[in-house]
Parts: structure tokens; C-alpha cells; sequence
């Protein structure tokens, strides 16, 4: 599940085939809508790979990497001191970790959707569209009394449900890191609180 610049040319109104020069323009509305994406759920939304120095591993083989969810640890390679060439003990780890849309097909579609209507959306793009014959995209203009209108693709407002809406941030909330916060200090004993004990 791929978002294709030919994808988002046909949702923007554009011919499918594309110039070398229309095919940048939507790629780069595509990197922009998976950075939007990215910053919204806390972490990246496809697969990427990380390269970690100076790791020490866990009981048990394990490391403590910054990104997450972790897809796989690629290599974990011995770090050497430069002046006498022995081992530091600390590893150079290579892993891939991000959320999968290929593993996980209902979050796939759910991105899809959004980058390719974020990417047909963007400024960028629809300059490009402005610009096809035929097309009707202006939004008012008024010159001396004169008005032009158009823009009215018969889709409901974004993120309304209604069909045909482009989607917003929100349709990806399902999969959002989600903040957990305590407060500074020791908590109370659940005995002091009444709490229940989790088993």
C-alpha cells in the first residue's frame, strides 16, 4: 500500500501521466503529508531504518533503542576505541521500527487515504491543477465587480464523513502515541487510597 504521485495526480484532477518536473512537485506534497503524519502520531508512520552508537545492551540481549514500535534489529556491531583498536564493550545498532502498514491493513488504508488527499490538497498540487485544461478550480476572485467562483467538487467539508470527504489527522487517532504523565514524587500506597489491587 503505496501513496503513488500517480495516485495523487488522479485525485487532484491531474492526467496521470506526468512530466518530470509535475512528478517532484507531487512527490515533495507527498513527503510534507508523511511528515504531518509522522508528527501527529509521535512516531514514524512507515518502516524506517536507525542507526543507535554507543549502546550497551540489556540483560538478555535486549537494547534500549529510541524509536519504537521496533520491526527488527538489523545488525548490532562492536564499537573499537580509535587509538588502541580494542572493544569498547558499547555496540553501533542498525534496526528498522514504525508502524507497518503492510502488517497491519486497516491502518494502511487509513494512511493511504489521508497522504493522497493531504498530497492532492497541498498548494503545490493544486497550482498544478489550476493549470489543466479545462479545469475549474478557482476559488473567488473579484475584479471591478467581476467574480469568478468554481470549486465545488460536490465532497463534504473534510474530516465530515460524508462521502467523498477527504480525511483529516483524525481518522489516524487510533493509532497515536498516546502521553502518559505522573506527577513529580511517590504516589500513595493503594492501601492508603482504597484503590483495588490489579491482579
Amino acid at each position: 500500500m503505496t501513496v503513488t504521485p500517480e495516485k495523487v495526480a488522479v485525485r487532484a484532477g491531474l492526467p496521470p501521466e506526468l512530466d518530470a518536473a509535475h512528478r517532484a512537485v507531487i512527490e515533495e506534497a507527498i513527503e510534507d503529508a508523511y511528515g504531518g503524519v509522522a508528527a501527529y502520531l509521535g512516531y514514524s508512520p512507515v518502516p524506517a531504518t536507525f542507526t543507535e552508537r554507543g549502546l550497551r545492551p540489556n540483560p538478555g540481549g535486549t537494547w534500549q533503542l529510541q524509536h519504537d514500535p521496533v520491526i527488527e534489529v538489523l545488525s548490532a556491531t562492536p564499537e573499537t576505541d580509535p587509538v588502541n583498536g580494542q572493544p569498547t564493550g558499547l555496540f553501533v545498532v542498525v534496526y528498522r521500527a514504525g508502524l507497518d502498514p503492510h502488517a497491519d491493513p486497516v491502518y494502511g488504508r487509513a494512511l493511504m487515504r489521508y497522504v493522497a488527499a493531504a498530497a492532492a490538497a497541498s498548494p503545490m498540487v493544486r497550482r498544478l491543477a489550476q493549470n489543466v485544461p479545462g479545469a475549474r478550480l478557482i476559488k473567488t476572485v473579484n475584479v471591478e465587480g467581476q467574480g469568478v467562483g468554481y470549486e465545488d467538487s460536490g465532497a463534504g467539508a473534510p474530516g465530515s464523513g460524508a462521502a467523498g470527504a477527504p480525511p483529516t489527522l483524525d481518522s489516524l487517532d487510533g493509532w497515536q502515541r498516546r502521553a502518559v504523565s505522573q506527577r513529580p514524587g511517590i504516589g500513595p500506597h493503594p492501601m492508603q487510597t482504597g484503590a483495588a489491587w490489579l491482579l
